[in-house]
């Protein structure tokens, strides 16, 4: 008989009935099928069967990650608040772990190692919450995953996300825990749960407040008999309820076709009236009524080879021409073929958006013949009685008892089987009840919110853990003397960069930390005017989300306000914006009883603002106190008179556009400025969607009329496999997109072989030579990267051959007039040898010193 050598029990947990007796042993070993277990307190031996014994490691088994936790403990020390009697209760939180077991998530954050995905997992069919395609992904990603994130931008349905991982977790039986760093947003996930009857199931507790309100307030189980069914009944509902979810699945695709549908025609609508107020007309040119957008293409090509080619049409051209691309009009063959482009392209705005229309309509149409809402009401409804089905069930004929404040610790598990839905801050969630308790689901709310520190201590007692979040929102913030002490802390441990508690919120660490971990956008948006939400979709989202806001009437969605010019800005308080919006914007815009809210990045201008509206129903508040709320118009005062970094964060903006949901109007200070920053992008914006007159030399870019343009052109070059004729062009596009691609320029996207002639208002700054040249038809610029949101020009980009480039050839000679006639109009110009190298670097320097 051999005897294993007696392990140290700090590096393991000891289960015996499913029950932890670590703490009680002296030591254990085994003898065959059985477990012998000395305890501590008579020093008797016990013999189970190996069968009942349990015996799960430790998370601290490395160096590395005993590290990392002792690195965050020391934050919790250093950083959690202290209560009058100076006890620092993250600190203690902290201290009473005595074991990490390596099941929970945690072990995996320590380690750096995801865990693996549960392949027998099924996709999720319940959703009594009701649903859309990207929350059943990430629904369905939370049950196959032991850790996965949620990115829920604003107005994406996260709370119905969570609730819908709630129901199924309990219907499987499994406890959850929900979590923030406030109480707000659990309070949210609770008063949501009330409203549908099922606020029987949580407890909120947390914090001593929390827990002696759940003691005083406990109520009895409600009578839930009116959802009893019989079996034949629930198996006939859930095989009904199978199909339509499958149906409405598949609507549900339609229903987001739609919304792009929407989205692209105002835009296209948008962009051929910007076409018309720019161009003049030449005459109205009569095509065949079937002739589509691809012919007409097709012909503006066409005409554009011939032009290359110094080609004239011909006589036949009138008999072929009405055939292959429907133009009928004799009148048409006189004109010169910029005149013909012209036409063909206005011809394309009329034809494109007609086509557009009618799948929209045949959309509807289906949408409206399957009665889509009223099926999603019926597939909701049912699917919240077979929840409540499985409720009664589960307690029927069971009185639940009354706890008292010791039972949070002495019969936690029983607890946790009356209540399975928890609702703490991440700092309090250890604390809520024995800290043996491990939950089945740790959910973490708002976690680019969630500081390290607390945010591991939650995952500390989670199975599984679901992290819903937005890295395009505001972070957590570490105050200045809290970044020196704990970044001195990081240095002395020596860790990687993902744990570094003054950078890092849970959600951008566990991003930088897992790579592959698996994330869910949450991408159909609900609550805002979709030409207010799309500016954060094309500025921060990169056109991920799909727009289902309805597109309201009542006010003009976007709205810019200029002060005087002037210094107005003091301490972080402009008086004169104060003016402009209580003399000028409420009663301009009526919003005398709007539901109205003003936001400022600054707590000083918020403070004058409040004392201005005390006893009003407005309500004023810096960026950061607004992110979570939500009003029908938002007045954004950026208070600086040159927009500062802290006003034009990325972050900061996205929050403040997002809480409005028919009308934003942006207040900013009337001096000029030429800088290239996101509340200049957001002008831009605001100024080309309202045709707003900007004095400018250069033309908007057409890139909904040049993108359909050249996806025609590479499919006829599609033989050649190549987006130009030329390799270095080839390659300059592949990297020109790479370069885009990244966060940083995002908000750009480039055209190739764009023609000079398209791109200026008028020539009055050229000589008789350089408007000749500007004019020709292959005078083009290789690539021209411009701002997607104003559509604005911004770098152009040639590819220049050592030989065919040298400056003393006729090319050369060219180079040098398009350089003086692209600086006359101030569109920086950068030129790239094909021998030359270091050209990532130098298109990034370029586009970082655009207008600064």
């Amino acid at each position: 008989m051999q005897k294993d050598s007696t392990p140290k029990l700090n590096s393991q947990a000891i289960y015996i009935n499913g029950k932890d007796r670590t703490e009680e042993m002296e030591s254990y070993s085994f003898e065959g099928d059985k477990c012998v277990v000395v305890y501590k307190n008579n020093g008797k031996s016990y013999s189970y069967h190996q069968s009942k014994i349990e015996i799960i490691q430790s998370a601290l088994q490395t160096q590395k990650s005993a590290d990392i936790f002792s690195y965050l403990k020391a934050v919790a020390e250093t950083t959690g608040l202290k209560s009058e009697d100076g006890r620092n209760s993250l600190a203690d939180s902290y201290e009473r772990i005595s074991f990490i077991p390596e099941t929970s998530i945690v072990s995996n954050y320590l380690s750096q190692k995801l865990p693996e995905k549960n392949v027998n997992s099924s996709p999720v069919e319940i959703f009594p919450f009701g649903f859309n395609l990207s929350q059943k992904k990430g629904v369905d990603e939370a049950f196959a995953n032991p850790l996965s994130v949620i990115e829920g931008p604003p107005g994406t349905g996260k709370t119905q996300t969570i609730l819908n991982i709630i129901a199924n977790a309990v219907m499987n039986n499994q406890s959850v825990a929900v979590v923030s760093n406030n109480n707000s947003a659990t309070q949210n996930v609770f008063e949501k749960l009330e409203a549908c009857g099922l606020s029987f199931l949580a407890a909120q507790l947390g914090s001593l407040q929390n827990k002696k309100a759940f003691i005083e307030n406990q109520t009895e189980l409600p009578d839930l008999s009116e959802y009893h069914l019989t079996d034949e009944k629930r198996l006939i509902l859930t095989e009904s309820n199978s199909l339509l979810f499958a149906e409405l699945s598949e609507k549900l695709e339609q229903k987001n076709e739609l919304a792009h549908l929407r989205l692209e025609i105002d835009a296209l609508k948008t962009e051929y009236e910007h076409f018309t107020n720019s161009t003049a007309t030449i005459f109205e040119a009569r095509f065949r009524k079937n002739t589509n957008s691809h012919q007409l293409l097709s012909l503006w090509i066409k005409l554009e080879d011939y032009e290359n080619a110094n080609k004239k049409l011909k006589w036949w051209h009138q008999l072929i021409f009405p055939l292959k691309y429907g133009i009928k009009d004799k009148y048409f063959y006189e004109l010169t073929y910029h005149e013909m482009i012209q036409i063909v392209q206005e011809k394309y705005y009329q034809v494109k958006i007609t086509e557009l229309e009618l799948r929209k309509s045949s959309i509807e149409k289906a949408l409206h013949d399957f009665s889509f809402n009223d099926k999603m009401k019926e597939y909701t409804r049912v699917s919240m009685l077979l929840f409540k089905n499985f409720l009664y069930k589960k307690y029927q004929g069971i009185q639940r008892p009354v706890y008292s404040e010791s039972d949070f610790r002495l019969k936690s598990q029983e607890f946790i089987n009356d209540y399975p839905i928890i609702l703490s801050t991440t700092y309090s969630l250890t604390r809520s009840l024995s800290k043996e308790i491990m939950y089945d689901f740790v959910i973490v709310d708002e976690s680019s919110q969630v500081n390290l520190a607390s945010g591991v201590l939650s995952l500390s007692c989670a199975k599984r853990a679901v992290v819903v979040g937005d890295l395009k929102q505001l972070p957590n913030v570490v105050e200045k003397e809290m970044v020196v002490k704990t970044d001195q802390l990081f240095d002395e441990y020596q860790i990687p960069e993902p744990y570094r508690y003054s950078t890092q919120s849970l959600l951008s660490s566990l991003s930088e930390l897992f790579l592959e971990i698996p994330k869910t956008l949450l991408r159909e948006h609900y609550r805002c005017h979709p030409r207010i939400i799309d500016f954060c979709n094309k500025k921060f989202y990169n056109d991920q989300l799909i727009i289902l806001s309805e597109n309201k009437k009542e006010r003009e969605p976007l709205l810019v306000y200029r002060t005087v010019v002037g210094n107005h800005a003091r301490e972080q308080e402009n008086q004169r914006q104060i003016d402009v919006i209580t003399q000028e914007i409420i009663p301009q815009q009526m919003l005398e009883n709007a539901n109205l809210g003003i936001v400022t990045p600054y707590r000083n201008q918020t403070t004058a603002l409040q004392s201005v509206f005390v006893n009003t129903d407005i309500k004023a508040d810096t960026v950061d106190k607004f992110q979570g709320r939500e009003n029908d118009v938002i007045i954004l005062s950026t208070v600086d008179n040159e927009i500062s970094d802290f006003t034009d964060n990325a972050n900061r903006l996205n929050v403040a556009i997002s809480r409005a949901k028919d009308q934003l109007i942006v207040l900013v200070n009337g001096n000029e400025t030429q800088k290239d920053n996101n509340i200049s992008d957001l002008i831009r914006y605001i100024e080309y969607n309202n045709f707003t007159v900007v004095h400018s030399e250069i033309y908007s870019v057409f890139d909904y009329l040049y993108q359909g343009y050249e996806e025609q052109r590479r499919k006829l070059l599609s033989k050649q496999k190549n987006t130009s004729v030329f390799d270095s062009e080839n390659l300059m596009h592949v990297l020109i997109k790479e370069v885009l691609s990244e966060q940083e320029f995002s908000k750009y996207d480039v055209m190739i072989h764009f023609p000079l002639r398209s791109l200026f208002i008028d020539y009055d700054k050229l000589s008789e030579k350089e408007k000749r040249y500007a004019q020709h038809h292959a005078t083009h610029l290789d690539f021209l990267i411009y701002n997607k949101l104003g559509k604005n020009p911004v770098l152009a980009i040639e590819v220049d051959g050592y030989e065919y480039h040298k400056t003393e050839s006729r090319q050369g000679e060219r180079d040098a007039m398009k350089n003086q006639i692209l600086e006359k109009y101030k569109l920086p110009l950068l030129r790239f040898s094909t021998t030359g190298s270091g050209k990532r670097e130098k298109l990034i320097k370029a586009l970082r010193n655009v207008h600064n």
